[in-house]
């Protein structure tokens, strides 16, 4: 391969406005310069694509800067729709919101050519900001993790070629293509010199944001034949409800249960759970995210049913 490679970035965004100019400056100001960056609008309602096409209009610089403005919706859409019209054979893919080094695409090619892998990864270390971001990320992300993710990830194209580009999904998309890369035995290599952190909040500052995400997370799921998770939360939740209702003597060991149980799994994802056993107030706060997190899937479940078989079905007859 070239010593002066030619890379496409790729970058979705949503309602960014307020981090877009530092991404695009840190972009430009690469020791590798990439030969395309390629923004792609995932339906914003704000002035980050006016703010995007002034920046390219003001900044005369040798890498182009495209804004494209797709019909896509979701994160995993518009990376696959920013592959598609991508020049180069290394696809680079970044995230708004992430504040990452001026040397990553320097590091990550090195690593990529050195190790002659088929793509490579930095991580994201997951901080949080408010008690509710930080329970939020420990009963997802992990608190006080590096976890290699794929904005930061150095991609040949002949991966995509293989295995397909990612699914049209707000979440999970990344770790589904993944694992298809594993089954596919292909080379990934996970660079610790390359972290990325979230710029304020990782998850959501509050109680609300957390049930409203998960909802909005959790809808388009429904009708996958790739995973049973809807399922197993609506049934979930309705065997609660039928407890409660029916057998309300059980309540109280159902209730213990469900708060062992989410310990445990922010125990198994956290390396950082010691900072909630400090004050009881803290504690409660991670029990209650998490189960403001999993009424949000639950309810964003239902809703996804009903517009999948229910509404759908309405239209049709």
């Amino acid at each position: 391969m070239s010593q002066n490679p030619s890379i496409s970035v790729i970058v979705p965004y949503f309602n960014e406005q307020d981090c877009l100019r530092y991404l695009l400056d840190q972009l430009e100001a690469q020791t590798l310069p990439p030969q395309e960056v390629i923004l792609v609008n995932s339906g914003s309602t704000d002035a980050s694509s006016d703010l995007i096409d002034e920046w390219i209009a003001t900044n005369r610089t040798a890498v182009k800067f495209k804004n494209l403005n797709a019909s896509t919706k979701t994160p995993g859409g518009s990376k696959s729709a920013g592959i598609s019209i991508a020049k180069c054979d290394l696809l680079a893919f970044m995230d708004c919101g992430l504040a990452f080094p001026t040397d990553w695409l320097q590091k990550q090619f090195d690593l990529l050519t050195s190790v002659n892998a088929d793509w490579v990864s930095g991580v994201c270390r997951t901080t949080g900001t408010t008690d509710v971001d930080k329970a939020a990320i420990a009963h997802t992300y992990g608190l006080e993790n590096a976890r290699p993710v794929i904005p930061s990830s150095l991609v040949r194209r002949s991966v995509f070629d293989r295995i397909g580009v990612f699914k049209d999904l707000r979440a999970g998309y990344d770790a589904e293509w993944a694992n298809a890369s594993t089954r596919e035995c292909l080379l990934r290599g996970i660079n610790p010199n390359v972290v990325v952190e979230y710029q304020g909040v990782n998850f959501a500052k509050d109680l609300k944001s957390v049930f409203l995400k998960s909802l909005r997370y959790a809808r388009p799921s429904v009708g996958r034949n790739d995973t049973v998770v809807p399922y197993v939360y609506m049934l979930g939740g309705l065997a609660a409800l039928v407890v409660a209702a029916f057998m309300p003597m059980f309540t109280p060991f159902g209730l213990v249960f469900y708060v062992f149980a989410r310990l445990l799994i922010a125990r198994y994802k956290s390396r950082g759970l010691s900072y909630f056993l400090d004050t009881p107030r803290r504690l409660l706060t991670l029990v209650v995210t998490g189960a403001v997190m999993d009424l949000g899937k639950f309810c964003g479940f239902i809703m996804g049913a009903y517009l999948r078989y229910v509404r759908r079905r309405t239209l049709i007859v």
